[in-house]
């Protein structure tokens, strides 16, 4: 179990931005990224399985079975599956203009309209040993067994979710394309794994907000509590945290088991202030981040933002 990191986060900028940063903290802002997702890993599938192949030769290195059956007639839902092929070749990131571009060659190939039922039995054993060696990265459960109902999985990457969790930090800064598909494992060779990429964009393996609370002021301004595991988002996320939503934020952050404590400030996106160890107003005002103990000095060799992961 990981050690947990408490961090506050106090913003302060124009009403219209924190009223959309207060979507982004509750998790009321649609996930598209993760739209592009569920529509890629069809796509990752419908290739293994022949359903769908590129219009000229080519290959993908790291994982050759996604083009087993070589060429394909130049149909359109082959063009759109070769475009996207792209994408994942580039591992681009999942960015609106990348987003918009995999919505669009997903519908073009109308596996939105592919139900299990209708695909070939060959094609289903392929996809159902795939779907059984991703299933914990894919959809976010550890099976209890290798019998998992692959059909199922399929019509569950069809539905798209409404809801991001709160504090998405993905919402932030892009993820890539060729992470999500490759989760934690080693299905894509010489890819990064999706904890890897995590902990460089984010500084957090689980890059979303966990015990999430807020309060606003009459002044509008907006304190955010949220628990990190081991360590503080990263300082490049919280940067742009306020480069994005214009505004300033005020990060204390403390892990008391490891020593990890800090303050910075960022305003739109520029680092303007920060120092080992924790505000002497959050440690008399904010029980919250303090646990309700008195605070300790940190000596010399005490962790900072910037150096606390080596």
């Amino acid at each position: 179990m990981p050690e947990w990191c408490t961090n506050r986060l106090e913003f302060s900028g124009k009403s219209v931005c924190i009223d959309i940063l207060l979507e982004w903290v509750t998790g009321a802002e649609v996930p598209r990224y993760r739209h592009a997702v569920q529509q890629s890993i069809r796509l990752f599938l419908a290739g293994c399985a022949g359903i769908l192949k590129p219009t000229s030769t080519t290959e993908y290195r790291p994982y050759p079975p996604l083009i087993p059956l070589g060429t394909g007639p130049a149909s359109s839902p082959n063009q759109a599956f070769e475009q996207w092929l792209g994408l994942l070749r580039r591992d681009v990131p999942l960015n609106g203009e990348t987003i918009r571009e995999t919505e669009r060659l997903y519908h073009q190939t109308g596996l939105g309209a592919l139900r299990w039922d209708n695909i070939p039995a060959a094609a289903q054993q392929v996809m159902r040993l795939i779907l059984r060696g991703q299933y914990a990265d894919w959809f976010g459960v550890v099976g209890l067994s290798d019998n998992i109902d692959a059909g199922e999985c399929w019509e569950r990457l069809a539905v798209l979710p409404d809801y991001a969790p709160p504090c998405d930090m993905l919402l932030v800064i892009p993820t890539r394309l060729a992470a999500e598909i490759n989760g934690n494992g080693s299905l894509l060779s010489g890819m990064s794994t999706q904890a890897s990429l995590y902990e460089r964009l984010y500084g957090m393996v689980w890059p979303s907000g966990h015990n999430v609370r807020h309060e606003r002021s009459e002044g509008g301004a907006l304190t955010v509590w949220l628990d990190s595991p081991w360590y503080p988002p990263s300082g490049e996320l919280i940067g742009e945290l306020s480069a994005v939503f214009d505004c300033q934020v005020r990060h204390s952050y403390c892990e008391p088991v490891n020593g990890v404590q800090g303050y910075d400030c960022y305003d739109q996106g520029e680092h303007v202030d920060g120092h080992q160890g924790l505000p002497v107003d959050v440690w008399s005002v904010d029980p919250m981040l303090t646990g309700g103990d008195m605070p300790h000095l940190l000596n010399a060799e005490a962790a900072s933002y910037g150096g606390i992961r080596g």
